[in-house]
This record gives structure tokens, C-alpha cells and sequence, in this order.
């Protein structure tokens, strides 16, 4: 038997003065400044933007944003659960009272998948807390952090509205983690003091194991059974990931047909398929997972009998 023992990375990277300032005269909005800088951290985390900055943008107004990318990676030599979270949070209100950090949208994407960027987190600076999913050895992930001022509309006085914010500032660190399984040694049980011998025991027959079925992977992958007929030229199914994981993308051909292409949150709705004619339908899916992995099965039903 093994044992497992967990130990806990974490890399802070540093987003540096999100300063508000005021803009031109002539009672319009104030303008806003952010910086997000970078530092380095613990070997088992890669950061391509050690020491760097990740953003840096100047005169932004309210409901202008400024974005950055950063490289976060697996340097270890284990399967790695990584996250980020948002620590360290500081501010100075503005001239007239505005808090930024009630203010300031930060937004974290998975921007690894050119055609599928992954919302990792959004809403205030202080709420950041994310999982970033399972990462393999020397696998690397691209995210883009935004930020983002919201534009409140035309303030109704020099002191109401957005121009609460003027001369306000906030920074906030970002603070990576990875918790990496490793296996521990496996002790020597210490030698048994010997026994007197005993009488000889009729040994009771070991039951034979009940063999378990393995789920087929159009199961895993949420199609219908197969005893499942058409009926009315209607099909309903909902995806799902193998092992727990989710789905982020799919394409639901019939006979041949792209009938349905889903990602996010749609994906994992039920899907009601209508307009089947035929005696036989294929119904194939493609599906790509939360671990970044892809799937491809199909199933093929008859057309319900009438009765």
C-alpha cells in the first residue's frame, strides 16, 4: 500500500498602483491608470513574467481597460493542482470617498486555446480565488488578466458619480499555488514474533468476483442509450465529461449533419434534437473537457415503433 504526502507551491505575482486621476477639465469623467507587474516565486512554478510588468497602461476613462498576458507552467516533476488568488489588497480612497476596489473589474482568461478563451475569474480585485485545473509536467498555460473601469455615465456634480474616484489608487498581489501529490516511502513492516502452530482450518472457498461491465465511452459522454428510440423525429441528450470532468466545446453531428455546436456553460445543458426523419439515426459527438482533452463517439437509433 502507498501513502501520499501533498506538498503546497506558491508564486506571488504583484499587481502594482491602479491609480485614478483626473482627466481634461470640463465635468467629464476621470481618467484611470493601471499597472500589473510581476515577481518571481518558487521553483515549481514557471512565471514568463518574473520581474517584468504584465500590463501598463496611462490615461484610461472610465469604461476603458487595459489587459496583459502572463505564461504560468508546471517546472516540477509532478501532476500539480494549481490556483490563484488575490492577496495583500491596499488602497486610498479618492478625493471624494470612492473606494476603487468596489469599482476596478479584474478579470482572469485562459487564453491557451486561441479559439476558446476560458473566463477564469471575474468581479472585484479582493474576490479573486480560482481554480485553474490539474497541470502535467512542463505543461504551460497562457492567461490574460484585464482590468477594467466601469463607465458609470455622465456624474451629476464634481463630487458624485465616477469623480468620487479621482486621485484614488489600489494594489493587490497575485499569488499562484500548486499543490503536488508525491509519493511517500513505504514502510518495513517490523518482523512478526513467531506463533505456535495451530490446527489445521478447512479453508472457506473464495467467492468469485462478480465481473463489473466498463462504461462504453458514448456513455461516458452522455449520448442516449442505445435501446433509446426516436420518437417524433425528437432525441434528447446531455453531454458530460469522463472521470468528473466538464465539457467546454461540442459538435453534434446526425447522419452526417453538424446539427448543434455548444461551448461553455450551453454545452452542459440538455440538448433537444427535433426534425429526425428516417428509419435510422447517427448521432455523433465531439467533445473537448475541462483537462483540455478530446472525444469522438457515436450511436446510431431506430425510429420508435407504433403501437
Amino acid at each position: 500500500m502507498r501513502a501520499t504526502a501533498t506538498l503546497l507551491v506558491t508564486l506571488a505575482t504583484a499587481i502594482a498602483a491602479i491609480g485614478l486621476a483626473v482627466a481634461a477639465p470640463g465635468g467629464g469623467h476621470d481618467q484611470a491608470q493601471a499597472r500589473v507587474a510581476a515577481a518571481s516565486g518558487a521553483a515549481q512554478i514557471a512565471n514568463s513574467r518574473a520581474g517584468q510588468a504584465v500590463l501598463s497602461a496611462g490615461g484610461m476613462r472610465p469604461g476603458g481597460s487595459a489587459t496583459g498576458t502572463v505564461k504560468i507552467g508546471n517546472a516540477g516533476s509532478a501532476r500539480g493542482r494549481f490556483s490563484v488568488a488575490g492577496i495583500g489588497l491596499q488602497e486610498t480612497p479618492g478625493a471624494h470617498g470612492g473606494l476603487p476596489s468596489g469599482r476596478v473589474l479584474l478579470v482572469v482568461l485562459d487564453v491557451t486555446d486561441p479559439d476558446d478563451h476560458a473566463e477564469v475569474y471575474s468581479g472585484t480585485p479582493q474576490g479573486l480565488a480560482a481554480d485553474l485545473g490539474t497541470f502535467a509536467p512542463g505543461e504551460e498555460r497562457d492567461y490574460e488578466v484585464r482590468i477594467t473601469l466601469p463607465d458609470g455615465g455622465t456624474p451629476g456634480s464634481g463630487t458624485t458619480g465616477d469623480n468620487r474616484y479621482q486621485g484614488a489608487a489600489l494594489s493587490l498581489g497575485l499569488e499562484w499555488r500548486a499543490v503536488v501529490a508525491a509519493e511517500a516511502s513505504t514502510p518495513t513492516p517490523a518482523p512478526k514474533a513467531p506463533t505456535a502452530p495451530r490446527a489445521p482450518v478447512t479453508p472457506t472457498p473464495t467467492p468469485t468476483p462478480t465481473p463489473t461491465t466498463p462504461v462504453s465511452l458514448p456513455d461516458a459522454l452522455g449520448l442516449p442509450a442505445a435501446k433509446t428510440c426516436v420518437k417524433r423525429g425528437r432525441l434528447k441528450l446531455r453531454l458530460k465529461g469522463p472521470d468528473g470532468t466538464r465539457v467546454v466545446r461540442a459538435t453534434v453531428k446526425v447522419n452526417g449533419r453538424v446539427k448543434a455546436r455548444v461551448k461553455g456553460a450551453r454545452a452542459r445543458k440538455a440538448l433537444k434534437l427535433r426534425g429526425l426523419a428516417g428509419k435510422r439515426t447517427r448521432l455523433k459527438v465531439k467533445v473537448k473537457t475541462s483537462d483540455r482533452k478530446k472525444y469522438s463517439a457515436s450511436r446510431t437509433y431506430r425510429r420508435c415503433r407504433k403501437h
